[in-house]
């Protein structure tokens, strides 16, 4: 299994980088959980709409959004769990 820093600042493969995820990865803070959906999850579309929609990933992780947004958020998260395999995001 990899490390925090491996996963950050390494080149795992894709299996590693799920199974860092899944066994519950220490990502300690906030920060470093946004790094890694930077890294593996964030494609350049959705950054776009983020930015079109004055959203950060830290304001989605603690649902800071409303209204239309609020669907748009859905859908990022649902791709992000598609890509893992597994339902890490949304409630």
């Amino acid at each position: 299994m990899i490390d925090l820093d491996e996963l950050l600042n390494g080149t795992p493969t894709w299996e590693q980088v799920v199974e860092f995820w899944k066994d519950d990865g220490d990502f300690c803070e906030e920060q470093y959980l946004v790094a890694a959906i930077e890294k593996y999850l964030l494609t350049e579309e959705q950054r776009e709409l983020m930015f079109k929609n004055h959203l950060t990933i830290e304001k989605m992780l603690n649902g800071r959004y409303m209204g239309l947004v609020s669907n748009m958020v859905r859908d990022i998260f649902e791709l992000w769990n598609y890509k893992l395999g597994w339902k890490e995001f949304g409630s």
